[in-house]
């Protein structure tokens, strides 16, 4: 998705690209959407196999500061 493409839901303002940031062993990366209801796993805190995973898009409107997100389809 582009932000030049999206207008502001709330107050149709410029919506600035950004992303939201997770944290793992010491490093930082990009969060994802995973599908379906959170599971525990003993070994990796939740479980994620075999499950559907988006990279999640993050804008942020330069107006009124409303943060949208959406799951990036084409990873």
């Amino acid at each position: 998705m582009n932000a030049a493409a999206v207008k502001c839901a709330a107050c149709g303002g410029h919506l600035e690209e950004g992303f939201l940031l997770d944290r793992t062993y010491g490093a930082y990366v990009p969060a994802e959407w995973v599908e379906g209801e959170p599971e525990t796993s003993v070994w990796f805190g939740t479980k994620v196999r075999g499950k559907e995973k988006h990279r999640v898009q993050a804008f942020c409107c330069a107006r009124c500061g409303r943060i949208e997100l959406y799951a990036a389809r084409d990873d």
